[in-house]
């Protein structure tokens, strides 16, 4: 009876150490389990704060891309701006110069008569009598060549004529025989051809600035 009572003691002993052993294994694995999933955890929250960390980078790099883009697009219209309107400037001074051009040119073509070229040729008589010497010398070396012509664009009386020869002939320094005649595309006014030197008094020569400036291929 003893024996078997031992041998029951026994078994129980047994199972008890066991079932103690078991019991530590299992907490030893619950123990190890929960500290995988707080390292798993913790590297989580890791994780989630570098990939808070690079959006945070990655949303700035693209706010100052498009900060960046928003400046150039601001600054490519401000220029376009500037250009349109310096564009448009440029284009309202030409057509004013324009109309002026015609306007002076309209009105210098109604105003060209006899009376005009009268005062036109006083006044390049009365120049004559104020050129700089080396522009008296210079015309002087011109009026001893050949071909000395004198253009109006209307007849010229006696009296002009003979007043032009005489203060040709003074810069000359000895006597002149030039040659007159009329074009009447001088419209008013003189142009005096002295061999190589020409002189221009005439509106014709004035008007040819309007008329480059309304000229239709002025900006070729």
């Amino acid at each position: 009876m003893l024996g078997v009572i031992q041998a029951r003691q026994q078994k129980i002993d047994a199972e008890l150490q066991d079932a103690a052993a078991r019991q530590a294994e299992a907490k030893a694995a619950r123990q190890a389990c929960e500290a995988q999933l707080a390292a798993w955890e913790q590297e989580q929250a890791k994780a989630r704060s570098q990939l808070e960390q690079d959006l945070a980078v990655e949303r700035e790099r693209l706010l100052q891309g498009v900060n960046q883009e928003v400046a150039e697009t601001r600054a490519r219209h401000q220029a376009k701006a500037l250009h349109e309107r310096q564009e448009w400037q440029r284009m309202t001074e030409q057509r004013a110069i324009e109309l002026g051009g015609q306007f002076v040119r309209k009105l210098l073509e109604r105003v060209a008569s006899p009376g005009l070229e009268d005062s036109l040729v006083a006044g390049v008589l009365a120049d004559f009598g104020r050129l700089p010497a080396a522009a008296a010398d210079q015309l002087k070396a011109a009026l001893t060549e050949n071909g000395l012509e004198i253009i109006s664009a209307f007849p010229l009386p006696e009296s002009r004529r003979r007043a032009l020869t005489e203060a040709l002939a003074q810069l000359a320094g000895g006597p002149i025989e030039p040659v007159f005649r009329e074009d009447a595309t001088l419209l008013s006014g003189l142009l005096i051809h002295a061999g190589a030197r020409v002189l221009a008094a005439n509106l014709r020569d004035e008007l040819r600035f309007f008329r480059d400036i309304d000229s239709p291929g002025r900006n070729a």
